[in-house]
């Protein structure tokens, strides 16, 4: 699945679109839903080595969906500032496309849940963070997204003509 961005001139490099997806950590994740719609939930995600790791409660909605069809649409605005006057915005996003998975391998869930700790507690809280961790790996599920696709996109403001 490859499109092109209808204005080019905003898309990002690929270098520079995931480098920015690196700093973010929330997203949304859209995965195929019941009858045809899809379903669209904000989490908290890390982006490693070219993939995305998303934490959850082990049963649910986005995990039946994933079961049953693994392709996914994960989206995040790493940077947006609203400019009233030229009625328009300034941003940086990411749109990735790929296939999701529940991990299962207890050294990647734990590499997963580690570098959210890390990301999200910084250096004073991990102590917690970690403890959190070991009390609540058993019964969290990781969800790897495989990027097949990764754009980026960003946009200065434009001034209306008077």
């Amino acid at each position: 699945m490859e499109r092109k961005m209808h204005k080019i001139k905003r898309q990002m490099t690929d270098e520079a679109a995931k480098a920015a997806f690196v700093q973010g950590h929330h997203g949304t994740l859209s995965v195929n839903g019941d009858d045809g719609y899809p379903y669209a939930v904000p989490v908290n995600y890390v982006y490693v080595d070219g993939k995305i790791y998303v934490h959850s409660a082990k049963v649910g909605y986005k995990i039946d969906c994933i079961q049953r069809d693994s392709k996914v649409c994960f989206s995040a605005i790493l940077d947006a500032q609203v400019v009233p006057k030229m009625v328009t915005a300034r941003f940086t996003s990411v749109v990735a496309f790929g296939r999701a998975s529940i991990i299962e391998d207890e050294d990647e869930r734990y590499m997963a849940l580690k570098t959210f700790v890390d990301r999200l507690c910084g250096p004073t809280a991990i102590p917690e963070g970690m403890d959190f961790l070991e009390k609540t790996i058993a019964r969290t599920a990781i969800i790897r997204i495989d990027v097949e696709q990764l754009t980026g996109k960003t946009s200065g403001a434009i001034e209306m003509d008077a």
